[in-house]
């Protein structure tokens, strides 16, 4: 499945919800870890409950200043289950085999998060599984996106390392990461030592490689016939993400009207021939609101605008409609903290 560019990223928030449970060994609770992050404490236990990319970095920045462990990746992948990524870690534990196991991952992966795509292919005998995101969305001379893609790697990567374990012990591939080796890493070298059978940095791709023939292994726990029914669960769940993001994407996008400037939220709901009620309830289903699409839009607007070297502080206030220069200053110095 290819990565939809339109839409705004997100990740499943069990994985936040599993760091949370992480950072009470430093006796730091989760209202402290998702302060000012975008995630609503009270939504955690809602397994549909999903956040923004944004927030997910946020929160991995926050865990790492809170607790002062660059390597709080590796405790967290000690508590990823099965269960922690949802009706598709079910789906794929009662697989008959590793191969139907990871091609229904390869199909599903975008239930959970929406910024990566999963490529698998076999050469020589070995099997490489790519992990693949838009370049955009991570630039390693930003320490946030650094410390997001290492914070990743050894959360999701060892984590899925030690469940596939669960069904193949001897398995152990080799990982190629993008990144140099952060200092911090000898710190875990045990973990990683037992975890991969080599470590190869600042390579061209992030990857697990590992021999093919442990694809056609079986799994302890398959049942091929429930898993097929769950699949279809899934592809239902997939359709309606997909209606939710076109939603998202429509409403987004009639905002920014070329002739009327930004619109409120009256105005899209009548393009969209809805009730603003409606329209509401239908934004309120996909844990989102309208004041959270319109100041995205007029952040991605005021960028644009910014590139012209001529518009002044107090045109630029007006044409993305704030009431005051003052209330735009304020708006502009968040983002730049963002």
């Amino acid at each position: 499945m290819s990565i939809p560019r339109h839409q705004q990223h997100f990740i499943s928030s069990s994985y936040v919800h599993v760091l949370s449970e992480v950072v009470s060994r430093w006796n730091i609770s989760a209202e402290e870890l998702f302060w000012g992050t975008g995630v609503e404490t009270d939504q955690l236990q809602d397994l549909s409950y999903k956040i923004s990319l944004s927030s997910f970095k946020k929160v991995i920045t926050r865990t790492i200043e809170l607790t002062k462990e660059d390597g709080i990746g590796f405790y967290a992948a000690t508590q990823l289950k099965i269960s922690s990524h949802g009706l598709l870690g079910l789906t794929a534990a009662i697989s008959k085999n590793a191969l139907d196991a990871i091609t229904t991952i390869n199909q599903f992966v975008n239930l959970q998060c929406s910024f990566v795509e999963l490529n698998f292919e076999i050469k020589d005998d070995l099997a490489y599984y790519h992990i693949t995101y838009e370049p955009s969305l991570l630039n390693f001379n930003h320490q946030i996106d650094a410390q997001a893609y290492e914070f990743s790697c050894t959360f999701f990567l060892i984590g899925f390392v030690h469940l596939v374990r669960l069904f193949i012990p001897s398995f152990k591939p080799i990982i190629d990461l993008q990144c140099k080796c952060p200092n911090y890493f000898a710190r875990f070298s045990d973990v990683l030592v037992s975890s991969f059978a080599e470590i190869r940095y600042q390579q061209p791709f992030t990857r697990l490689i590992a021999p093919a023939e442990f694809l056609d292994m079986p799994l302890s726990m398959a049942d091929p016939l429930t898993a097929e029914k769950f699949k279809l669960i899934c592809q239902k769940e997939l359709d309606d993400l997909a209606a939710t993001q076109d939603i998202l994407y429509r409403v987004k996008y009639l905002i920014d009207d070329p002739n009327e400037g930004l619109l409120g939220i009256e105005q899209v709901a009548e393009k969209l021939n809805l009730t603003k009620r409606t329209l509401q309830r239908m934004l309120q289903e996909k844990s989102i609101n309208f004041q959270i699409l319109y100041d995205e839009v007029r952040k991605q607007k005021a960028k644009k605008l910014m590139l012209n070297p001529f518009i002044t502080k107090d045109e630029l206030a007006k044409k993305l409609g704030y009431s005051s220069l003052s209330s735009f200053n304020r708006a502009y110095k968040r983002w730049e903290i963002d």
